[in-house]
C-alpha cells in the first residue's frame, strides 16, 4: 500500500495540517520543520499528487523558460542555440522543477504571451534577456515572479532575482592565463554588448588592458553567430597594423569559427596564435588543439534560477538579490605555450 500523509505525519512527529502545508508551500513553517518532513516524505517514498497541489494553491505548477541569446525568430525550430551552455541550462532547471513537482515550458523567442498566458504559468526564467523580450514589453513582469539568467540591461520593471556568474573576473583570469604563456596582444570577438554577459566580459577585458596602458581591440558582430561573420571579425583583426597575437571569444562558437579560420589562414595554434572562449562546452574538447574554454557550471546556474522562481511563486523568496555561481578555467592546448 501506498504511503499516505497520514503516515508522513506520523513519522515526522507533526500534523496532517503541517504535513499539508509543507508539501502545499503554504502557511508559516520553520526550516527545521520543512526538512523533516521532506525528509520523512522521501523515506517513505510518499508522492503528493499534483493535481490535489494546483487545487489548493490555485497554481498550475507549470513555469516558463526562454532562452533569449543567439536564437534566430524567423527559424520555427530554433528554440535552443546550438551550444552545450544553453542545453545544460535546460536540464537544470528541469531537473530541479521537477523535484519540485513543476512543468516546464519551453517559450520561442517570439512567444505570443496571450498564448502562453493560457497555461497560466506561474512565473518565467529568461536566459540572457536583454530587457526588450516581450515579457518585459508587456508589463507581464510585474504580474508574476520573474527569475533571469544574467542582469537585462534594459528592463523597464525591477528583476526580483538574477542568478549570473561573477564574468567581469571571469575575464580577468583568462587573460591572466594569456599573459602567463606570453601572449601580449590579446583581442577580443563578442556578440551583442546588449546582453549583460558579453557586456561584462568586455568591461574585464577592457580594464585589464587598460590597466597595463594597453590598447582593447573588441570585436563585435550579430548574433547569432556565423562561420562567415566569424572570419570576417578576425579578419579586421589580423589585418591591423599590430595584429593581435591571442582571440578570447565571449562563446564557444565564436571559438571554434576562430580555429577554423586560423586553420584556413595556416596559422599555427596556440604558437602563431592563441583562442580561448568565456565558454566551455565539449566541443571545445573534440578539436585539435583543444581550445581553453571557462566553465560557467551551467546546470547549477539553471537549477539555480528554477528553485529560485519556485521560491518565490511559493512566496519564499524574500527581497530583490543576487545568485553567483563560480567559474572555472580549463587550460588546454590552444593556449598553451609549453
Amino acid at each position: 500500500m501506498s504511503p499516505t500523509i497520514r503516515d508522513v505525519a506520523a513519522a515526522a512527529g507533526v500534523s496532517i495540517t503541517t504535513v499539508s502545508h509543507v508539501l502545499s508551500g503554504q502557511g508559516r513553517i520553520s526550516e527545521q520543520t520543512r526538512e523533516r518532513v521532506a525528509r520523512a516524505a522521501a523515506d517513505l517514498g510518499y508522492q503528493a499528487s499534483v493535481h490535489a497541489q494546483q487545487l489548493v494553491t490555485r497554481r498550475s505548477r507549470t513555469l516558463a523558460i526562454q532562452l533569449a541569446n543567439s536564437v534566430d525568430a524567423s527559424s520555427a525550430c530554433a528554440l535552443v542555440p546550438n551550444s552545450d551552455y544553453f542545453l545544460e541550462v535546460l536540464n537544470g532547471a528541469a531537473e530541479a522543477a521537477s523535484k519540485r513537482s513543476y512543468a516546464l515550458l519551453l517559450a520561442p523567442t517570439d512567444a505570443d504571451l496571450d498564448r502562453l498566458n493560457a497555461f497560466a504559468v506561474d512565473g518565467a526564467i529568461l536566459v540572457d534577456p536583454r530587457g526588450d523580450e516581450p515579457f518585459f514589453a508587456t508589463g507581464w513582469c510585474r504580474d508574476r515572479p520573474l527569475v533571469t539568467v544574467g542582469r537585462p540591461m534594459a528592463a523597464p520593471c525591477p528583476v526580483p532575482v538574477v542568478v549570473d556568474n561573477d564574468l567581469v573576473a571571469a575575464a580577468r583570469l583568462m587573460l591572466d592565463h594569456l599573459a602567463d604563456n606570453g601572449y601580449e596582444r590579446p583581442a577580443m570577438i563578442t556578440t551583442d554588448t546588449r546582453r549583460s554577459y558579453a557586456a561584462d566580459l568586455v568591461a574585464g577585458y577592457t580594464g585589464w588592458l587598460e590597466e597595463r596602458g594597453l590598447e582593447p581591440v573588441v570585436a563585435e558582430i550579430d548574433e547569432p553567430p556565423t562561420t562567415e561573420g566569424t572570419a570576417e571579425a578576425l579578419g579586421s583583426l589580423l589585418d591591423r597594423p599590430v595584429c593581435p597575437d591571442a582571440v578570447f571569444t565571449t562563446s564557444e562558437n565564436l571559438a571554434l569559427g576562430v580555429l577554423h579560420e586560423a586553420r584556413r589562414r595556416r596559422l599555427s595554434v596556440p604558437g602563431g596564435l592563441g583562442i580561448c572562449s568565456a565558454v566551455d562546452s565539449g566541443s571545445l574538447r573534440l578539436v585539435s588543439p583543444q581550445v581553453t574554454g571557462m566553465f560557467v557550471h551551467p546546470r547549477e546556474v539553471g537549477g539555480r534560477a528554477a528553485t529560485a522562481l519556485m521560491d518565490l511563486v511559493e512566496g519564499m523568496g524574500g527581497g530583490p538579490h543576487r545568485i553567483e555561481v563560480p567559474v572555472r578555467l580549463n587550460a588546454r592546448a590552444s593556449t598553451c605555450r609549453c
